[in-house]
């Protein structure tokens, strides 16, 4: 063959496409479970900082000795079996909402995943509650396009480390996270409130207020929860967080 033809060179690339496209199917199909094994563990690590853990080795064996239980609730707040782990399988929905019990060290924690909007795109994480199911014991927060230096902020111990302690009721009434100020809510030298209250940050308030809202409607959700744990008066809104997770249904799971 006239390696110099048109027709030599049409052969040639249609061979190599085909080549390449099954070295990479090959590949892909290969390391598909390994790709899975991956995001489960990067969950579990989150699911595990949340609640201030740190990994120490083998993720996956880290976070069998701490995880308690784990199970779906209903928006009820009342508690659906879960025999095929739909748990760690499944993101948050009006339907199933999805509660990891953790023990550290005596400390009983619920931690529960978030999911809303940001300034460009979907943001989501987990925020570990004390016994109560009312003070917040850490946050993990993660997203898909914010801008670095800015709204990727987010992320950084400094802004993750102000929601520690802040409450989400007051008796039976959820108020969650419902100021942002350009300032330290935990100085007490300002009139600001350290219980629900959180420092936005610098340069991107879009952002923030992307998480206080993710923060609130999400952790709402489980108003009923904390009242069947606590015996309490169940809320009257059981689907608080509905228009939330349909505007990110598509998100991308963590």
């Amino acid at each position: 063959m006239n390696t110099q033809s048109n027709g030599y060179t049409v052969v040639y690339s249609a061979i190599m496409v085909v080549v390449v496209a099954a070295a990479l199917t090959l590949i892909a199909v290969g390391l598909k479970d390994r790709q899975q094994t991956n995001i489960d563990n990067e969950k579990r690590q989150n699911i595990l900082k949340s609640a201030g853990i740190a990994v120490d080795g083998s993720v996956e064996e880290c976070y069998n000795k701490f995880m308690k239980d784990a199970y779906v609730i209903s928006p009820d707040g009342k508690k659906i079996e879960d025999d095929d782990n739909k748990s760690f399988n499944t993101d948050l929905s009006v339907n199933t909402l999805p509660v990891f019990e953790i023990d550290n060290n005596g400390e009983k924690l619920y931690v529960v995943p978030l999911k809303g909007n940001g300034l460009w795109g979907a943001i989501w994480g987990f925020a570990s509650l004390k016994s109560d199911f009312n003070t917040i014991s850490g946050v993990v927060f993660d997203h898909a396009s914010e801008t670095p230096g800015l709204g990727a902020e987010m992320t950084q111990e400094y802004f993750c480390n102000q929601f520690k302690g802040r409450q989400l009721f007051e008796a039976q009434d959820f108020v969650g996270i419902s100021k942002v100020y350009k300032g330290n809510p935990k100085d007490p030298s300002d009139d600001q409130d350290p219980k629900h209250g959180i420092d936005a940050i610098s340069g991107s308030t879009m952002t923030t207020n992307g998480v206080q809202a993710m923060v609130n409607d999400c952790l709402k959700a489980y108003g009923n929860f904390r009242a069947t744990i606590s015996n309490g008066k169940p809320s009257p809104e059981p689907n608080c967080c509905k228009e939330q997770v349909e505007e990110i249904k598509d998100a991308p799971a963590n």
